[in-house]
């Protein structure tokens, strides 16, 4: 295989895995929104959620919604409209104060899971009297003292402009070696 062959084979690996990569970056996830992020135990919340997977003609994938987790207990089962939307209202179960998380996963008829992540969004059950019993984290000592995060923005294009500079460097490497392989010219028999 000649040195043009194997840089087109490389070149064209590369621009696949690039284009895959930006196809799949560039899918929408499914999402849930909820009517409101805290409460206490038995209030009512409605649960809206997009980009689900759109049910094909006599197909009826559900979406199934779980309090803390995938294994949890189930909320409500809602099947995608045409535009892969889902709306949902249901009690909040019992439990002590503090922040829970609601799962929405998308289910083929056998119950199987499909495709894809499963969208979430917290809710906090509120402590006596509708207070908040989870407190707040202490601040970065950059931004409690008035100052900012420019630095840390700045080492990050610094580190991101590195790396693809060592990737330039090692491809070019690469490529070095390669034109550097050619097999070497064998004269012709003579026959006499």
């Amino acid at each position: 295989m000649g040195v043009r062959t194997k840089t087109f084979l490389v070149a064209t690996a590369v621009a696949m895995t690039m284009v895959v990569g930006t196809a799949f970056a560039c899918t929408n996830l499914a999402t849930l929104n909820l009517s409101a992020a805290a409460g206490q135990a038995g209030d009512s919340i409605t649960v809206t959620g997009s980009s689900f997977s759109v049910p094909s003609e006599g197909e009826t994938p559900a979406v199934v919604m779980t309090w803390n987790g995938a294994e949890g207990e189930e909320l409500a089962s809602v099947t995608p409209d045409s535009a892969g939307n889902v709306s949902a209202t249901f009690e909040i179960p019992d439990g002590q104060p503090g922040y829970y998380v609601i799962v929405a996963s998308q289910m083929d008829e056998e119950g199987e899971p499909m495709y894809g992540t499963p969208a979430r969004a917290s809710f906090q059950i509120l402590g006596p009297g509708g207070e908040s019993v989870v407190q707040p984290a202490a601040p970065t000592p950059a931004v409690a003292d008035g100052g900012s995060t420019t630095g840390i923005v700045a080492m990050t294009a610094i580190l991101g402009v590195l790396g693809l500079a060592l990737f330039g460097a090692g491809f070019s490497a690469f490529v070095k070696q390669l034109r550097g392989r050619e097999e070497p010219e064998t004269a012709p028999v003579r026959r006499d």
